[in-house]
């Protein structure tokens, strides 16, 4: 059973700074790194591996520091974004490839357990370039863990696969987290991969954390606008624009619980139905469709919401005016910009 724990970690790359980052990972868990592209996760995964020297801090594992340590002799199992198999190699040659080179005694047998365990064994013949990529991911974690990792390190894991394949390649990591213990640190750039699989999140913003905690407490984490559009909040209003929207009942309530960069009105704040008269109207400016079912941009003066409906219900059109009505309670208040 390993414990890994970061602390005061940063690292450079060029001119980008990471961290600092203090993280603890336990055996038999799953902690993600999440952000947009250019955030610095990748950028902290490879100091951790041993890939980037760090500018401070310590990685240490069981308790023994190990920054000073080659890749080679942290005891990590890094999978790169690339999956890095060698495309001359067969699937079974990609998978004793880090039993071979430590020269470890039954090598193949060794490899051939984890061939089996990924449901391989008949492609074991077969080079790289002649599996799919959900097969080729499945290679790529056979590989890092016949080397007997303590951890594993894996950047984007689910990056261009298919639905089946992202939800075989989630079972199978699940499931080696509960069977094995072993650590995971993931990286991706989507939110629904952490809910799926990590019991722990960072979430990263230019280098620096905005979040970190369970993931189950990320969806109520306060919130600044990066966070509230990286969580897909839709309806973001900064105070400027409720001042500059008017008098109305709605912008005096948007503004009475909206925090210092403006507020955030989660959709089960909203409630709507067709109506042709009355107070809070608001009118249909656009109707699209997404797998959700129809999203509608209802428009009341200068304020525009973006709201659902099912895909069996829809009968209004642009131009149809409704009554908008607002849950107070269900608001979010936006922090400064910067604050975590």
């Amino acid at each position: 059973m390993t414990d890994i724990r970061l602390s005061e970690v940063v690292v450079d790359r060029d001119r980008f700074r990471v961290g600092p980052v203090d993280l603890e990972i336990r055996s038999g868990s799953a902690t993600v790194l999440l952000g947009p592209s250019g955030a610095g996760k990748t950028s902290l995964l490879r100091g951790i591996a041993g890939f980037l020297p760090l500018r401070q801090g310590a990685v240490r594992v069981d308790g023994t520091a190990v920054e000073q340590s080659p890749p080679e002799r942290r005891g990590f199992g890094f999978v790169p974004p690339g999956l890095g198999l060698f495309p001359h190699r067969r699937v079974r040659q990609n998978v004793s490839y880090p039993l071979d080179l430590r020269g470890t005694p039954n090598a193949r047998a060794r490899a051939q357990r984890w061939i089996e365990h990924f449901e391989l064994s008949e492609l074991a013949e077969r080079y790289p370039p002649q599996l799919s990529s959900g097969q080729r991911q499945r290679v790529a974690m056979a590989r890092a863990l016949a080397g007997e990792p303590r951890a594993l390190l894996w950047d984007e894991p689910l990056a261009a696969l298919d639905v089946e394949s992202r939800d075989v390649l989630l079972r199978l990591l699940r499931e080696l987290i509960e069977a094995e213990g072993i650590p995971l640190l993931l990286v991706t750039h989507d939110p629904a991969t952490a809910f799926a699989l990590a019991s722990n999140v960072v979430v990263l913003e230019e280098g620096r954390v905005r979040f970190q905690g369970a993931v189950t407490a990320l969806p109520h984490a306060p919130l600044n606008r990066f966070m509230a559009r990286f969580l897909g909040f839709e309806n973001l209003f900064s105070r400027e624009e409720l001042l500059a929207a008017g008098d109305g009942p709605l912008p005096r309530a948007l503004l009475g619980g909206a925090g210092p960069s403006g507020i955030v009105v989660p959709e089960d704040a909203l409630s709507w139905t067709a109506a042709s008269s009355g107070n809070n109207l608001a009118y249909i400016t656009s109707v699209r469709w997404a797998p959700r079912g129809w999203i509608l941009t209802l428009r009341q003066g200068a304020l525009a919401f973006y709201v659902h409906s099912p895909s069996d219900s829809l009968h209004l059109r642009v131009g149809d005016a409704v009554r908008l009505d607002l849950d107070r309670t269900r608001l979010r208040p936006l922090t400064a910009e910067g604050a975590s």
